[in-house]
């Protein structure tokens, strides 16, 4: 998928929750979904809904060796963590939508659009090592550094029905 401007518009916030997709590897498995490392199989299982885990080398075709690598290369550890760390729209998502008829609610002809607003799982690392947060390139989502998620998160701005808007790159303010 290239990358592309997140496209501009008038929008409402609908929900903010932890995101999963079919469409990429790692955000198959929500963030915070827990671990178990095993060795002897070669394998990291995850946990399903209730008591069951399930096997990701098997359900996802991720191996613990690749597993291993990815927390190395974001955490500086090389361990199977024991919650899964690394779908690509972080711990949580921002969904969005265009309200065609203006009544602040999800309804008619109006779907969610699949630009999101985001972190990564590298700014996650980022900021538990206490390293720069450094905001990469995205697909058409909106990228946030963690801290100011959770500053968002703690003014009320992604509350269901929120408005905002997201202006071209090129216009000017004055």
């Amino acid at each position: 998928m290239p990358e592309e401007p997140t496209w501009p518009g008038e929008y409402v916030i609908d929900t903010a929750h932890a995101y999963r997709t079919p469409t990429w590897p790692m955000p198959r498995i929500r963030w915070g979904t827990p671990l178990r490392d095993m060795p002897a199989k070669n394998d990291v299982w995850y946990q399903l809904k209730g008591q069951n885990w399930g096997s990701i080398k098997n359900d996802h075709k991720i191996t613990r060796n690749d597993i291993i690598r990815f927390n190395r290369d974001l955490y500086g550890t090389r361990s199977v963590p024991k919650i899964w760390v690394f779908n690509d729209f972080g711990p949580i998502a921002i969904r969005w939508y265009r309200d065609i008829n203006a009544n602040r609610i999800l309804d008619g002809r109006e779907v969610l659009s699949g630009q999101m607003l985001h972190t990564t799982p590298e700014n996650e690392a980022q900021q538990i090592r206490r390293l720069p947060v450094k905001l990469g390139h995205s697909h058409g989502c909106i990228h946030l550094k963690p801290q100011d998620r959770d500053r968002l998160f703690s003014i009320g701005a992604f509350k269901s029905g929120t408005p905002f808007i997201v202006h071209k790159y090129d216009e000017k303010y004055f």
